[in-house]
Parts: C-alpha cells; structure tokens; sequence
C-alpha cells in the first residue's frame, strides 16, 4: 500500500499533505455544492449561482490533472 501512495504522490507530483490539502479541499467543495444544490432545489430563490460556480471552480482546479492523465493515456 505504502508503494502505491508514494507512486501515486510522484505522479500528482505533490507531497504527502498537499495531497491532503488538495483532496480535502475538493472534498469540501463537493459537501457545499450538495447542501447548496440541496437547499435551492427546496427554495430555488436561495444559492441561485452557487452550486455551479462552485463546480466550475472545482474543474478549473481539476484541469492539471486531466492534462496528466490525458499524456498517461488513462
């Protein structure tokens, strides 16, 4: 396992906790995207603009690896 992380760091080229920092980060954009999404789907007069500006956030910060796994063929 330990070998599969490192591999899988070296390729992302980030250090053990900008991984983490990276990961969780999407991970909490994702958790407000649901709750916004959520909320407007109740009252669509509430987060009008959020949930989609914060994908598009999301996959803006998504772009380098993408570019990676593109080159990789993945």
């Amino acid at each position: 396992m330990i070998k599969k992380i490192n591999q899988h760091l070296k390729a992302a080229n980030k250090t053990y906790f900008e991984h983490q920092k990276f990961a969780f980060r999407a991970s909490l954009i994702c958790l407000k995207s649901s709750f916004t999404a959520f909320v407007h789907g109740i009252c669509p007069a509430l987060f009008e603009y959020n949930t989609s500006t914060n994908i598009k956030k999301l996959n803006e910060d998504m772009e380098p690896i993408y570019k990676m796994r593109e080159e990789k063929n993945i």
